[in-house]
Formats: C-alpha cells, structure tokens, sequence
C-alpha cells in the first residue's frame, strides 16, 4: 500500500515551485475528489493572491494508476490545452511528491444543482460541442505524447482492460467472481473497430465538467484517458448520468451526434456501458479488501457494491435477458438497533456539529456511513450468509462449508464454465450483488438508489 499524500508532503514543495507562500486551502473531499487527495490553495506572493488547485497521486490500493498515473495525465490536459479545448492549465508538476499544481477554474460541477430545464439543455449542448471538439484531434498527436492506438478490435478492449486486471488481480486477497465473469464476458462479445479513433476521457461527463452561464469552463480528469471508440465516450456518460442525473440522457447522445457527424450506435453503448459499470469494481476490489482507515473507506465499499451490481444489469440489458432480485431478510434485532441508534445519535448529534473543518465534517460522515454497515451486518449479515451459501449450493450443485470457500469454488466455475451457462451464472452474481447492497443500506452515499438511464 502506498502512502497517501498529506499537506506536509506537498505543501513545501509547492510554495518553492511557485516562489509564494499558502495563506489558506480547503482539502477537497467527497466524490468531488475522486478519493485522490486534492487541495484549492490560495498563495501570496509580495501582496498579489492567486488561487491554484493541486491534485495529487491516488497512493493506497488503486492498482491501475501504476499505468494511469498523474504524469501522464498531466501531459494529456498540456495537449488539449494547446489545441484550445477548455482544460485547466498545468502550472507545474513533480514526481517527488506526485503532485501537479493547476490553474484553478471557477464555477459549479455538479449537475443536479440546476433547477432550469432550459439551462440544463443549454449546458448539455456546449458540452457536447467541446467533446466534439477533443474528438476532432488527429489520434497521431496523442501517440507522440505516449498513448497507444489499437490495430485491431482485440486491442481496442483488452489493451485497455489488461490495464485494469493487472491493477486488480495482483492484488485481491479473494477473488471476485463478477470481475473474473464480465473479463470473460468482454473478451468473447467484442464490438467492431470504429471508423475512427478518438481521446476518449474515460470518465466523461457529469461531475467532470466546470460550467457557469450556460458554458463550460473546463473539463477536469482525464486520469484515464485512452484512444478509443467514440460510442465508449457516451457509455461514460451514462455511467456519470447515475451519479448526476442529466435527466435527459438521450438528448446529449443526439446533441454528439450533431455536434460531431458521428452516427450513434446503441449496440455499442450497451456494450460500453458494461466497461463503464465494471471499471469501478475492478479498482476497487483490492482497495475494499485492504481498507486503509485514512481513506475513503464506507465510499469505496459503497461504490464497489454498486459497481458489481451495475455491472450485472449492464450486461443483461446486452445480452437482452431479465434479472430476478432476490428475497432478502427483513430485520428483527432491536437491542442491535438500540446500541447503534445511541452510537449514532452521540456521533451524528453531538461530535459532527462541532466539527467546523469541512474535510473533517466529511471524515465523520465516513465514519458514520461505515458505523450503518456495521449495523446491517448486526442485524441481517446471518441471514445473508444462509442465504448467500444455499444459492451458491444450486448453482454449484454442492453446498460450500463457508462463504471464503463458495466464494472461490464460484470464481472456479466461472473460469471453467461454458458459454452456455452465462446466463445462469450471471444470474446468481446479480443476486450476490443485491444482498451486498442490502448490507449497505443506509451508506451507499449518492449509489443508494442510483439506476442506470435509459439510452433510447
């Protein structure tokens, strides 16, 4: 595990780059922060006061930023900055810290906080118009500056998702059956090369813009950004359209397509949206099975659960099949719920109040979220397991002594399994999927009743 950057880390280093001194800063939490650490720092130098923000190395368990990592990030947004398309300039960077310091962009990211119809149609159109845009850029000039371009249809999915696998098998404890199935799954449905390659962002969409009167003043995080199909850029969208919802998700599609003179092709989105979906899941499984208490500990098991779930749903709605939810059990325990409503009530009622520090404020409401998860398992997390074991025995044919050995006797036949049974299977990780979610109720944060969007 790899340390998590603090402000005596990069702070020194950044007055030294930028010959000022850091007056005020505001650690950046919650979603907005992807989990990495980031700050919005103002600096004085001889009276004059800017505003920069500095984003830092993700550090702990995320496996894929060994390949994804800063640098290169930095050296795509350097790229699109100079072919005009509005990303934050890079004002510096360093290897030791990992850290880059950018121009600060003012104005609102989140998406659901625009009230008017009209101003979300607006700003859902010149977004799409900007994305054009990055599109247009000629694939050549992003492999000067390192990117890979795939030849062939292999390499336009698995080059990228031997990426994520790398990051993520290595690393897990246990195996994860629904990150081992949806490999698979990718590897044998691979959709046609497309006309042309494009920068796809990775994470495109809602949240990962800037906007203020109706125009977008810059587009952030291209962490992972690749050379891709533009069909997998939409699916993106999707994925954050379960975050922020846009409320009118088919329309960005058309508004693209407009803006761009790329045909839509909602085959392939259904399939890029089971990448989307799954993404999550495969950066996640080493980080939840190693929490690091500093973390973002209850978002990144949140978000894992979501993730298998999603994924689960997204490849049913690609093969065109119906999933059946589980029963779950109702709970029944009240002297669990009297101990753990008087430890929420002292935390929630007493100690968060008190807590002026904005990060910390958001460290309590972790904790809070992970004390909810503690009391599902109180209340129900028997019950689960009986009921988790009994499925695995059907779809096994042999009932497993405990869940460590179902769980790795499941990824055995998913690796093993024929095509034919991928229905079956898939069935039974959705339903895994859904009892983990029951035992996140209450903290799943945003994912608590998050659905993906109809594309059509």
């Amino acid at each position: 595990m790899s340390k998590l950057l603090t402000e005596s880390d990069v702070f020194p280093w950044a007055e030294r780059t930028l010959g000022a001194r850091i007056v005020a800063s505001q650690r950046q939490g919650g979603r907005e922060s992807g989990g990495r650490p980031g700050w919005f720092v103002d600096l004085d130098a001889g009276g004059e006061r800017r505003k920069f923000y500095i984003r830092g190395d993700r550090g702990g368990d995320f496996g894929f930023t060994r390949e994804y990592g800063l640098q290169r990030e930095t050296r795509v947004l350097r790229l699109l900055r100079e072919e005009g398309i509005p990303v934050p300039e890079v004002i510096a960077t360093s290897d030791d810290p990992n850290a880059a310091i950018l121009e600060f962009i003012p104005g609102v990211n989140d998406f659901t906080t625009i009230a008017s119809a009209a101003e979300r149609d607006a700003v859902a159109k010149d977004f799409a118009r900007v994305m054009a845009r990055w599109h247009a850029i000629p694939a050549q000039k992003f492999r000067e500056i390192g990117l890979d371009a795939p030849r062939d249809a292999t390499e336009l999915v698995c080059s990228d998702l031997a990426v994520w696998e790398r990051g993520h098998f290595p690393l897990i404890v246990e195996p994860v059956p629904l990150v081992t199935f949806a490999c698979g799954w990718l590897r044998r449905n691979l959709p046609a090369m497309p006309e042309r390659l494009v920068l796809v962002q990775g994470d495109t969409g809602p949240g990962q813009f800037l906007f203020r009167d109706e125009r977008v003043q810059g587009v952030v995080d291209f962490e992972l950004a690749n050379l891709g199909d533009p069909m997998r850029e939409l699916a993106h969208i999707r994925t954050r359209d379960v975050w922020y919802p846009t409320g009118n998700l088919p329309d960005w599609f058309r508004y693209y397509s407009e803006a761009s003179g790329v045909a839509l092709d909602l085959h392939k989105i259904r399939y890029y949206s089971v990448i989307g979906m799954f993404t999550t899941a495969l950066a996640l499984g080493p980080v939840v099975q190693k929490l690091n208490p500093a973390d973002e500990h209850a978002e990144w098991i949140a978000q894992e659960v979501w993730s298998r779930k999603a994924t689960a749903e997204a490849i049913a709605e690609a093969m065109g099949i119906t999933l059946e939810a589980p029963r779950l059990p109702v709970p029944d325990r009240p002297q669990v719920d009297l101990l753990f409503g008087a430890m929420r009530s002292n935390l929630a009622g007493e100690q968060l109040p008190a807590i002026v520090d904005p990060f910390l404020q958001h460290r309590m409401q972790m904790s809070l979220r992970l004390l909810t998860h503690l009391h599902n398992h109180a209340s129900i997390g028997a019950e689960i397991e009986q009921l988790e074991l009994e499925d695995m025995g059907r779809l096994l044919g042999k009932h497993p002594r405990n869940l460590r050995e179902g769980i790795r006797a499941v990824d055995a036949l998913v690796r093993e399994a024929d095509p034919g049974r991928d229905e079956e299977i898939l069935g039974y990780l959705y339903r895994q999927s859904v009892r983990d979610t029951a035992l996140m109720r209450g903290a799943m944060g945003r994912a608590e009743h998050a659905r993906a969007s109809a594309i059509s």
